[in-house]
């Protein structure tokens, strides 16, 4: 399929779920042979629909980039997450991570997912040059989070899957505003001392990976330690790389515990909640 193609299959389905299922939280997509609500991934700790996507567009050296904005409908919890997709693009895995962001946003969290590669398209030619492109546009991602009421740079965490994991590591070391960041089947390492920022990593594998091996998560995990960051690592009751739905329902889980944790060690955000 064209990527034009697949552009217009990922529109047309997220904006017939936008009319079916943001508006109201009960209405169901028309085609869906078993009703499925839109915005609800089928977890157990699913939350009533509250939340609104827009598709935006935000500049980050000098090129557009699009992005998927989430909004909450209710009250905002003082708290943001930047999503970022892996290896197989923003229209992939925009559909698949649709129906967590708004779980996410229906809690309070503001949420953006950047297509990163608007910024340098991937080439393996020009891994320095794309890296460099990829991270920083995922800073954008979250200073524009930030600039959302309620929010502040301090409650901004990146979070990535697979090659979005690398952006998430590589951002959350360069920039002392990140103080958070979960990494989910990813590998890599940090080099550099992180002169003693208050900088906290999750890092979620599942038991064996074909794409990322369990070692480069943990190798990764070490690097951090060494680097200064604090580390917490959680295995998956999951094989593979391309997470099962229970899976992903648990990384949401994990995603959100340690999220929140982190902002209530934190002084709270203009406008979150204190009680």
């Amino acid at each position: 399929m064209r990527r034009r193609d697949r552009l217009n299959l990922l529109a047309a389905s997220l904006a017939t779920a936008t009319v079916l299922g943001l508006a109201g939280g009960s209405a169901a997509i028309a085609q869906a042979p078993q009703a499925a609500q839109v915005g609800v991934p089928g977890c157990a700790d699913d939350v009533a629909v509250r939340a609104s996507r827009e598709l935006i567009t935000f500049r980050s050296r000098g090129r557009p980039v699009r992005a998927y904005l989430y909004t909450p409908r209710g009250e905002v919890n003082g708290a943001g997450v930047v999503m970022l997709h892996g290896g197989t693009g923003f229209e992939m895995n925009a559909i698949l991570f649709d129906a967590h962001a708004i779980q996410l946003a229906s809690r309070g969290y503001r949420v953006i997912l950047p297509a990163y590669f608007d910024a340098a398209a991937p080439d393996p030619r020009r891994r320095t040059v794309n890296a460099r492109a990829w991270r920083e546009t995922a800073l954008d991602a979250a200073r524009r989070l930030a600039a959302e009421p309620g929010v502040s740079p301090g409650h901004v965490a990146l979070w990535g899957y697979s090659r979005g994991a690398g952006v998430a590591v590589d951002a959350a070391a360069s920039d002392g505003n990140i103080r958070s960041a979960v990494i989910v089947a990813g590998g890599g390492r940090v080099d550099e001392p992180l002169g003693g920022r208050d900088l906290s990593f999750l890092l979620l594998h599942a038991r064996s990976d074909e794409a990322v091996p369990v070692r480069a998560t943990l190798d990764l995990a070490d690097s951090l330690r060494a680097a200064g960051a604090a580390v917490e690592v959680q295995a998956l009751d999951f094989d593979g790389h391309q997470y099962d739905l229970p899976a992903w329902c648990s990384v949401m889980a994990l995603t959100r515990a340690f999220v929140e944790a982190r902002r209530e060690r934190s002084p709270a955000a203009p406008g979150a909640p204190t009680g």
